[in-house]
């Protein structure tokens, strides 16, 4: 439940963070304007993870990633063949 005193919302749970979300995801998505309809919720899901995420600092986790995959793995990828 959310309680207003003086008009301000107290508590995590109120419109003004939905609004927040939309607002970020629209300004994240637009240069995507032509996203397929069945990719959509891979989209979504990534601007979810970013506006949940938005205030931490991400290279820990990208380091740690980066150290846990074996080398091998990513040489394929890296190889231009033709």
């Amino acid at each position: 439940m959310v309680r207003k005193e003086k008009g301000k919302p107290v508590g995590r749970n109120h419109i003004n963070g939905i609004e927040g979300f939309w607002s970020y995801a629209k300004n994240w998505l637009y240069p995507y304007r032509s996203v397929p309809q069945k990719f959509f919720h891979l989209y979504l899901a990534e601007v979810c993870y970013r506006f949940n995420h938005r205030d931490e600092d991400l290279r820990p986790l990208l380091r740690k990633l980066l150290t846990a995959t074996p080398t091998l793995e990513i040489k394929p990828i890296l190889v231009r063949f033709g």
